[in-house]
């Protein structure tokens, strides 16, 4: 025992039991609460209050998803699940009400193609349509459009594999969590200190081994047990439509979690360092610019003439062409044609200003091209009178109308001086525009239409149009009560069969009922 400066005496040698237990001693008022860690205990109940909401969100609309798609082909069920699931991030998440207005808006809108009829173009509407309604509700009330798309991209990004994560922070939480720094760990060397993963099974090694030996102890001691047990065992069953089951709710949870978590809207960027004066040039000047705009004028104009010359002055063609071959030997490269002038005007705007005439060049530069993609679907136009029509044919005459209004735009850009971020968001705007109204267009029943229309030069190719499917079926029908005198080859008149009706309600869609409508038949439950 010896004394301090103070007076006091401190004592040797006292028990570390007696130095951790006699905290009173020193205290003349309540102790303090404890600013220690939470013990692994507290960090499990924590993980499982804060998501018996989601968890349990989870397994309904699991359930629900092999409910509605198992054994079913999707139809009005993949509008009725994304309801749900963006009902269940509604009631998770409970935003502001001028954030739910707008976003189920979007996902009503994004929905109505897959009602109409169920494809791969309405399946990819539906699911944009739903992840940007889910990152909606989690943005403030007045959002921005950059914001928003920068959000849904992110929520995008964790589907499916946040799923995965979550899952295994929730069986081994011991890994997410930080070691904390004790006074028994701080003594104990490193590599004496059992991983996260051995503790979590050494913790459960023993009761799970003694629960067996226990088991076996009384089986033998319970003939009736035994004899049960066996029962249970030893059944004849397909394990494979069990494993597949199983996979298909797998894949359901882990395509749902990510909805059901919050979503990080994204974060403001950040300043832009000024932007460097040079850019880049593709080996391009103001000179080059002027030179290659008179002549490529030049070359398009002899091209245009000699087109409309043919397309609509009756000039005659080379000996031995026809006007489908003429047409189908055009048609596809004067659309690339049109596209590369697009580019070449976005390489060539920075130098625009540096000559009065390079403006004026640009802009009849981009009028001929426009004007050379509408003689391209002249020349598609008499192709199909020759030889029908055809998906693909429809398909490129969408995109020819596309690219020349695309290169209006352009021409629009450089006259009013937008950036190229306006001209993107325009030609973006009007792709989806137009491929959410193709979602609404009975392809097939038009093929139908126009090849039995009798106006085309080589007869209607039976084989293509008993491939168009039911959905074409009506069309069919009505050509041949048109027509009565149409001739049908033998082996084809299974193509007016009536449809199959719809098996299941889950199947539903519009269009399908139309077409079953018309036919007689209906849909069972």
């Amino acid at each position: 025992m010896t004394g301090d400066q103070t007076g006091g005496y401190i004592v040797r040698g006292v028990p570390a039991s007696l130095k951790q237990d006699s905290w009173w001693l020193g205290c003349e008022g309540e102790p303090e609460a404890s600013s220690a860690a939470p013990t692994k205990g507290q960090v499990w109940a924590d993980l499982v209050r804060k998501g018996t909401g989601a968890t349990l969100a989870l397994v309904v609309l699991t359930a629900l998803a092999d409910w509605l798609f198992w054994s079913y082909a999707p139809g009005i069920s993949a509008a009725l699940f994304s309801w749900a699931l963006y009902g269940a991030a509604v009631l998770l998440r409970s935003p502001d009400i001028r954030q739910i207005k707008p976003a189920l808006l979007c996902l009503l809108l994004s929905s109505l193609p897959v009602i109409e009829h169920s494809q791969a173009l309405s399946w990819g509407f539906q699911f944009i349509g739903l992840v940007t309604a889910t990152a909606w509700i989690h943005l403030p009330a007045r959002v921005q459009l950059p914001a928003l798309a920068s959000t849904a991209l992110d929520l995008l990004r964790s589907v499916p594999f946040s799923g995965l994560k979550h899952l295994r922070r929730s069986l081994f939480p011991e890994l997410a969590a930080k070691p904390e720094a004790t006074e028994d760990r701080a003594e104990t060397p490193a590599s004496a200190q059992p991983s996260a993963l051995a503790q979590y099974f050494r913790n459960w090694s023993f009761p799970i081994g003694g629960a067996l030996v226990l088991v076996t102890l009384l089986l033998q001691a319970n003939p009736l047990l035994e004899k049960g047990l066996l029962d249970l065992l030893s059944f004849d069953y397909d394990i494979r439509p069990l494993l597949h089951r199983l996979l298909f709710w797998s894949g359901a949870a882990l395509m749902i979690w990510p909805f059901l978590q919050p979503v990080k809207p994204a974060s403001k960027p950040k300043a832009a360092k000024p932007a460097r004066q040079t850019s880049r040039s593709y080996g391009l000047n103001a000179g080059s610019v002027l030179r290659a705009l008179v002549m490529f004028n030049l070359i398009l104009a002899v091209q245009s003439l000699m087109d409309l010359s043919i397309l609509m002055g009756g000039a005659a063609l080379p000996e031995g062409m026809t006007l489908a071959n003429y047409a189908h030997r055009g048609a596809y490269p004067l659309l690339a044609t049109a596209m590369l002038a697009g580019g070449f005007a976005l390489a060539a705007r920075p130098y625009l200003e540096n000559h009065a005439s390079l403006k004026p060049l640009m802009m009849l530069w981009l009028g001929q091209n426009a004007l050379l993609g509408l003689t391209s679907l002249l020349r598609l136009d008499l192709y199909v009178a020759s030889f029908g029509l055809t998906y693909m044919r429809i398909y490129a005459m969408i995109w020819i109308g596309l690219v020349v209004v695309g290169l209006l735009l352009t021409a629009w850009q450089i006259l009013r001086a937008r950036s190229n971020s306006w001209l993107l968001l325009y030609c973006t705007g009007l792709g989806l525009g137009t491929l959410y109204i193709c979602a609404f267009v009975n392809f097939a029943a038009t093929i139908a239409t126009q090849n039995l229309s009798g106006k085309t030069t080589v007869g209607p190719d039976w084989y293509y149009l008993c491939n168009l499917g039911p959905t074409a079926a009506h069309a069919l029908t009505a050509a041949r009560d048109a027509n009565p005198d149409l001739h049908i080859p033998q082996g084809y008149a299974s193509c007016w069969d009536m449809p199959l009706p719809v098996v299941n309600w889950r199947e539903w869609g519009f269009r399908n009922w139309r077409v079953s409508s018309y036919a007689g038949a209906g849909f069972n439950d």
